[in-house]
């Protein structure tokens, strides 16, 4: 038998950086950059009623979800075995729509992540389980990376800040060791990289050439 819960479902609302951008698209019209986006996601007409995902009838093909043969729409709870890992995803129509969560065995937030039409979308964020600090925030558009992507390590400091364009690097690269000193700094712009590429020693970083 399949085990309900309830779960309210409400109008999500992303806001991701535009950076480097003139005009940005927004449901498919073109508007003036004023440094943010809001990408709306409509849940309405999901359901608020929660199902196992080893429930009877339900099964997950080709990236969708069925119930009896139809498209799933509701709320799919798992328990990943192995992982200790709690998730519960917005379905509709069989497709990852709105928000997706997934929680540590001792119940504090691993992950938030969104999406549309079972595609990532806006800001994507992950905890650390001992300290509960900010382990990742990325941003995606049509499940692309773009803007910046940042990840700590798990006693706060910054462990990198990349900026995508299209899912591709462009712009300022940087990534930190846990002391805090800097081993990557670079640009790239148009597929190309300028400066400090990769960790080296200062004797080798005297002996390279830095466009």
């Amino acid at each position: 038998m399949a085990i309900y819960f309830t779960h309210p479902i409400k109008l999500i609302w992303v806001i991701l950086s535009c950076v480097g951008m003139n005009a940005c698209s927004y449901n498919g019209e073109e508007s003036s950059f004023d440094g943010t986006i809001n990408y709306e996601i409509d849940t309405s007409g999901i359901p608020k009623d929660t199902i196992d995902f080893n429930a009877p009838g339900l099964t997950y093909k080709n990236g969708r979800y069925y119930l009896s043969g139809e498209k799933y729409s509701g709320i799919v709870h798992k328990k990943q075995i192995g992982f200790n890992i709690v998730t519960y995803s917005s379905v509709y129509k069989g497709m990852l729509h709105g928000t997706y969560r997934s929680y540590y065995s001792n119940g504090k937030v691993f992950e938030r992540r969104m999406y549309k039409n079972n595609l990532s979308l806006g800001k994507q964020v992950g905890y650390w389980e001992e300290t509960g600090n900010l382990k990742f925030e990325y941003n995606y558009y049509n499940d692309k990376k773009e803007g910046e992507q940042k990840s700590w390590y798990a006693n706060g400091a910054l462990a990198y800040s990349y900026h995508y364009k299209d899912d591709k690097q462009e712009g300022l690269q940087q990534a930190w060791r846990q002391n805090g000193s800097l081993y990557r700094n670079f640009e790239v712009h148009n597929g190309i990289r300028y400066g400090l590429q990769k960790t080296t020693t200062c004797y080798e970083l005297e002996a390279e050439e830095i466009k």
